[in-house]
């Protein structure tokens, strides 16, 4: 019960605090900027546009719907999960006159930062609307399910953003290891590619990768596709253990923070 209570604490009896700090995050990222949070939709929107002029009109990737719309179910999900990990990982570092100061879970800090992402996120989600009208898709009667598919996503997330935390506050090349991890990553899931493009005798390899069942499952849930349970089912079994490891690793760290910094 007391680790339940220790998971819970930043969302509970800290909530006001991990709020300020996600409102924070969120004002400082487009403070003296002429568009402001305008730039929460131009960001991904500028990302589609890129990675469709490759891969749908050089490369020829072929999906069974538009490649926008194929592209922007798996980049949306992911450039959420990108941004929150890095800034998670500089999060503590940035935030040195806090922990010298305050006594309060540090945990709430790195979540914090995906807190700010994720309602990035939630605003990107208009230009996906905008897309599926563009371009005719209907949504399917199973689109609901991305609400229990973004919960395995934010496990994984915060799991990785604490690790990330905590390491690059120790060592402060962290943050660049996890910036070229986080680009392989990119090119081993299926992104901007669907996973039929993964030859065969490598497939069950590649299925380890958490993100695979995650991305499939949200592209599924959204255009009507068959679920590979299975993979979703694995997702979530390393989502839960990533996210419970991190959270051990960073607790048992956290009383060197004060110090380090």
């Amino acid at each position: 019960m007391l680790f339940i209570h220790q998971l819970l604490l930043p969302l509970t009896e800290y909530r006001y605090l991990w709020r300020q700090l996600t409102q924070r995050d969120i004002k400082a990222r487009y403070k003296q900027s002429i568009i402001g949070y305008a730039w929460i939709i131009l960001n991904p929107l500028s990302q589609i546009l890129v990675y469709t002029f490759v891969f749908s009109i050089v490369f020829r990737f072929p999906t069974d719907i538009p490649y926008p719309v194929f592209l922007f179910a798996g980049l949306l999900p992911w450039i959420f999960m990108q941004n929150s990990v890095m800034a998670a990982t500089n999060s503590l570092v940035n935030s040195a006159a806090l922990l010298k100061k305050v006594q309060f879970p540090r945990e709430v800090i790195p979540y914090a930062a995906v807190g700010s992402k994720l309602i990035d996120l939630l605003f990107s989600w208009v230009i996906f609307a905008v897309l599926l009208m563009f371009f005719g898709v209907k949504l399917a009667a199973t689109s609901w399910l991305i609400l229990p598919l973004l919960v395995i996503q934010l496990l994984l997330t915060v799991g990785i953003s604490l690790i990330g935390a905590a390491a690059n506050l120790f060592y402060r090349d962290s943050q660049y290891l996890i910036n070229l991890l986080l680009l392989l990553w990119l090119y081993m899931s299926p992104v901007v590619y669907p996973v039929s493009m993964v030859p065969p005798q490598f497939l069950w390899y590649y299925k380890l990768n958490p993100l695979v069942g995650i991305l499939e499952g949200y592209r599924s849930a959204l255009f009507n596709q068959p679920f590979e349970t299975n993979i979703i089912g694995w997702s979530a079994g390393v989502s839960i253990i990533v996210f419970l490891g991190g959270f051990v690793l960073f607790k048992r760290s956290e009383r060197y923070f004060a110090d380090i910094v």
